[in-house]
C-alpha cells in the first residue's frame, strides 16, 4: 500500500513538467501547422492596440525674435509764449492777429476738428445799433474773422443766425459771453479796444 501511494505522488510531480513540455511542443508545432488547423486549436486573439504615450514635455519651439524698439529722437517742445512775443502788437501791447495774418506770420486752421475744411472769406459787415444810442453802433467785420475761423466756430452756438435774436450787451461781453468768448482772452480786450468796433467813437 505505501508503495502504491509513493508511485501516485511521483506521477503527480512528473505531471507538471510533462504538461509544460507537452504545451511547449504543441506551441512549437502550431507554428508550423496550417492556419486552418491552428484556428481550430487556438482561439484568435484580438489585434493588439498601439499604446500611445503622451510626451512628458511639450516639443521644443524656437522662441520668436524679440522686436527691436525703435527710439525716435525727442522732438523739442515749442515755446508758445516766446512765439507769441514775436508777433506784432497793437497800441496797448496785445497781439495784433490781423496784422500777423496780413504779414503771413500765422496760418490759422479753420477749427479744432482735424477734419475741418477751409471756407471762403465772407466780406460782410454786420451793424449792431443799440436802441436809443445810435452813437454806440458797433460794426462786426466778417472778413477779418472768416480769414481765421470757420463759421461753425461761432454759429449757432454763440450767435444765432437771425437778426436781433441775441441780446448782446457790453456787460455780457465783459462776462465772457458773445464776443467775450475770444476778446479779452486771445483777441484784443474790449475794455481798451472800444474804437475798433465802435467806429464812430474818437480814436
Amino acid at each position: 500500500m505505501p508503495t502504491q501511494t509513493n508511485n501516485k505522488s511521483r506521477l503527480r510531480w512528473l505531471a507538471v513538467p510533462l504538461s509544460v513540455l507537452g504545451l511547449s511542443g504543441l506551441w512549437l508545432t502550431a507554428c508550423t501547422m496550417p492556419p486552418r488547423v491552428v484556428s481550430v486549436l487556438f482561439e484568435p486573439t484580438a489585434p493588439a492596440k498601439a499604446v500611445v504615450h503622451q510626451p512628458r514635455r511639450l516639443p521644443y519651439k524656437t522662441p520668436a525674435p524679440v522686436p527691436v524698439a525703435e527710439v525716435l529722437p525727442e522732438v523739442p517742445r515749442t515755446d508758445w509764449v516766446a512765439m507769441l512775443e514775436l508777433l506784432p502788437k497793437d497800441a496797448v501791447g496785445g497781439t495784433d492777429w490781423v496784422r500777423a495774418l496780413n504779414e503771413n506770420l500765422i496760418a490759422p486752421k479753420p477749427g479744432l476738428d482735424p477734419n475741418a475744411v477751409d471756407e471762403p472769406e465772407i466780406d460782410l459787415d454786420v451793424e449792431l445799433v443799440p436802441k436809443g444810442s445810435p452813437e454806440f453802433k458797433a460794426t462786426y467785420p466778417h472778413k477779418a474773422h472768416t480769414r481765421q475761423l470757420a463759421c461753425a466756430n461761432c454759429h449757432p452756438a454763440i450767435f444765432k443766425m437771425e437778426k436781433g435774436a441775441d441780446p448782446i450787451a457790453m456787460d455780457k461781453i465783459f462776462a465772457g459771453e458773445f464776443c467775450g468768448r475770444c476778446h479779452g482772452k486771445v483777441a484784443f480786450d474790449p475794455i481798451t479796444g472800444c474804437p475798433r468796433c465802435h467806429l464812430e467813437m474818437p480814436r
